[in-house]
């Protein structure tokens, strides 16, 4: 595993240096820039790099690793590695931007970079971030063929993604708003899930023409990404979400699983808890923070936290058994059920 996070590291850190410089800022931009100011490149870069460098699980360009070696070798996972860019830089860029549209202080240990580098350049660098890996897809040696069909599931994963966002910001901005199980799945499919899906669709594109094996090998990504934030949910009200405060959830009127299932049981309390999350977003998580500790106590005890927490391993389980249906043994298959399996035990 350490190995393999290593070769990710090293695909991020080509499209997303250190510090830049005139071959990478003329290669990024497809022509020659003459006596380029770096600094202020450097400047600019800073948000996305500075978050990307806080680390995170890294699990999506394993996942698209995992897929290439076992639908096409080791050869396979090689070029996945040199991809690991195209799904772990729209996954940071979102996240910048979410902060900024959900007015959060805090990402990963530290102020979300919004905080420190101000919002224009943080949007601008949460921009650059989904339209840097289209560089590592231009430029890598593969078939044009498979070139086009990584462009087409870029494409598509990247509509999906912001399709995800658009639901989860209109519930939040509408306090009174309370979407179906169904709905908060959906819009879990197309921001949390998708880019999951699009890991896994690229590491089977990378190694097969099979579109059966590539759709179904997306779909269970799928499932996988849905159970992942589920848990996040769970974790977020029990112990709260590593690098962030708990219970930010309802500070930013998230309407999460455990908070749609407390109010389809007591449809009674949906105006107190609508109260508990105006309060929570006007005063702050510390402010807030007896409303938001009751709130959360009493979701607790009723039991819905752990019924959501059943649902995310009901999906996890579902998508290890595809996993099992689709992929041949090996020992990357191994590795990827293990990882999987690791949530389950989150």
């Amino acid at each position: 595993m350490r190995d393999r996070r290593e070769s990710i590291e090293q695909g991020l850190q080509k499209i997303l240096p250190d510090r830049v410089s005139p071959s990478w800022i003329s290669w990024v931009a497809d022509e020659e820039i003459e006596d380029p100011s770096l600094e202020v490149y450097d400047r600019f870069c800073e948000p996305g790099r500075d978050l990307l460098k806080r680390g995170g699980k890294r699990w999506r360009p394993l996942l698209m690793a995992y897929v290439a070696e076992i639908l096409g070798g080791a050869k396979c996972a090689a070029t996945a590695y040199e991809l690991a860019a195209v799904v772990e830089l729209p996954h940071t860029g979102s996240l910048i931007i979410d902060d900024i549209e959900d007015d959060s202080l805090w990402r990963r240990g530290a102020a979300a970079v919004h905080m420190i580098y101000g919002s224009d350049l943080s949007i601008n660098a949460g921009n650059l971030l989904y339209y840097l890996p289209t560089r590592i897809i231009d430029t890598i040696d593969i078939a044009d063929g498979k070139r086009l069909a990584l462009y087409r599931i870029y494409a598509r994963y990247l509509r999906r993604v912001h399709l995800g966002q658009g639901l989860d910001i209109a519930w939040h901005n509408d306090v009174q708003l309370i979407p179906s199980v169904g709905e908060y799945e959906q819009m879990c499919r197309f921001k949390t899930g998708c880019l999951a899906g699009m890991s896994a669709e690229i590491g089977a594109c990378i190694a097969t023409d099979d579109q059966q094996i590539i759709r179904r090998s997306g779909l269970l990504a799928e499932k996988i990404g849905v159970g992942f934030q589920i848990k996040d949910d769970v974790i977020n009200l029990r112990t709260g979400n590593p690098g962030k405060h708990r219970g930010d959830d309802i500070v930013e009127n998230k309407k999460s699983l455990p908070v749609i299932l407390y109010l389809q049981r007591y449809p009674e309390r949906t105006g107190d808890v609508q109260d508990i999350f105006e309060q929570a977003k006007a005063q702050g998580i510390f402010a807030a923070s007896e409303q938001i500790e009751q709130l959360i106590e009493q979701m607790l005890s009723s039991g819905v936290v752990d019924e959501a927490d059943r649902r995310a391993a009901e999906l996890l389980q579902e998508a290890l058994e595809e996993i099992y249906s689709i992929y041949p043994p090996c020992s990357a298959r191994d590795e990827l059920t293990g990882m999987l399996e690791g949530f389950l035990g989150t």
